[in-house]
């Protein structure tokens, strides 16, 4: 796979500038042909001004969750009235307002007319496309019934984004919180501090330990600011490379599973992503080992992934769903009791539909809520800092007299 550069003309004689991927460079010149563009330049893609915007461009303008949303519902709308894959893409692709999804719309539409399928082709663009959107067209095509699928999956993403918007807006109030108190905090080591340090030197008194405490962290923060910086750049980079390994990552979700308050949205908010992902992937028609492959690399957290690839290992040994799911630790009772009923009744993803819709109420009552839940502990937080400042900086104050009586 080769990178490279190209300014090219479009039919319309707009000038078009970017990056594009293939295995030759006679195949990414036929590529560009059969967009229809008129090919000014083609170049290696080595370090150079033009690369770098492309990427700076791609970055800073990737697809967001609400554009994919009303991508597959026009996908869905238009294939459902009988339009050609080839005309559908061509209309989606020239109605597309982000440039990062009409590339590759229009990249796609040129892979299936290559003879790929359209899974196929749709997995070629990963940065839009998750492996949960590509299993589902997977089993879409292989079903024969990809409008049913593309609904499906709609509705899957909406509700997924509707969850990650609640639980933003939940945070939102503790985030703010304690920025606010860091910066309280950054504000008084840097600028108060000094002064009264400077003030009570002047009286040579025994001053209190809160504030040797605090004096201390102001000269140290003043005098090696440039250590400060390096260790908690060190200590940035160590969490990085640990949050980014197996390990890691495991231990972190679990850790966020166990969190007051946070813990417990965070195991309805799993609850919630299985229930509703498995019954779309269920009633695509996806085979269950398969479905927990897919479930287990999009739930979102390594903790219920790691139990997600246990059960698909039991399905592999001939147990039914819901015995696997007892042997975990993970999931709620009541999920697997639920489980266990739509396996005997044969609407399991209906049982499950309904059983995610529960936990989406009950995500939605705490998200609601979460100021009240949360405010002992962001009062204690705050209750701390302000009793270390006002002891830090009032007590010698309360002490003055005695201290300019020895002066």
């Amino acid at each position: 796979m080769i990178e490279m550069l190209y300014k090219a003309f479009d039919p319309q004689g707009t000038l078009l500038k970017g990056l594009v991927h293939g295995e030759s460079e006679q195949e990414i010149f036929l590529t560009l042909r059969k967009r229809g563009l008129n090919i000014v330049e083609l170049a290696p893609a080595g370090f150079s001004l033009e690369l770098v915007q492309d990427r700076l461009k791609k970055l800073m303008n990737g697809v967001r969750e609400e554009e994919l949303i009303v991508f597959t519902r026009q996908f869905q709308t238009l294939f459902k009235a009988g339009l050609g894959i080839d005309a559908l893409l061509s209309t989606l692709a020239k109605q597309a307002q982000n440039e990062i999804l009409k590339e590759a719309l229009v990249s796609i539409r040129d892979d299936i007319q290559s003879g790929l399928s359209l899974a196929k082709a749709f997995a070629k663009h990963p940065q839009i496309f998750d492996k949960l959107y590509i299993s589902m067209l997977l089993a879409g095509e292989e079903a024969g019934i990809l409008d049913q699928v593309l609904e499906e999956l709609g509705l899957v993403l909406e509700k997924d984004n509707k969850l990650k918007h609640d639980v933003a807006s939940a945070t939102l109030y503790p985030k703010i919180i304690i920025g606010v108190m860091g910066i309280a905090f950054y504000v008084m080591m840097t600028f108060v501090i000094p002064k009264f340090s400077d003030f009570y030197g002047k009286f040579q008194a025994q001053l209190p330990l809160p504030t040797r405490i605090l004096i201390a962290i102001s000269d140290f923060c003043s005098s090696y600011w440039y250590i400060v910086l390096l260790i908690l750049g060190t200590a940035g980079f160590l969490f990085g490379r640990y949050a980014a390994s197996e390990k890691g990552r495991l231990q972190i979700d679990y850790f966020k599973l166990r969190m007051p308050v946070f813990g417990v949205l965070f195991q309805k908010i799993a609850m919630a992503r299985f229930g509703h992902l498995f019954a779309a992937l269920y009633k695509s028609g996806l085979p269950l080992v398969r479905s927990f492959e897919v479930l287990s690399q999009v739930i979102g957290n390594e903790a219920y992934a790691k139990e997600i690839n246990e059960f698909r290992d039991g399905l592999l040994e001939g147990k039914t769903i819901s015995e696997v799911m007892r042997n975990g630790k993970a999931f709620a009772p009541i999920m697997v009791e639920t489980t266990a009923i739509g396996e005997q009744s044969g609407n399991l993803d209906t049982m499950l539909s309904a059983m995610a819709g529960h936990f989406d109420m009950e995500i939605n009552h705490m998200t609601k809520n979460m100021t009240t839940l949360i405010e002992p502990i962001l009062l204690c937080l705050m209750f701390g800092m302000v009793t270390l400042m006002a002891l830090g900086i009032f007590l010698p104050m309360w002490n003055m007299s005695k201290a300019v009586t020895n002066h």
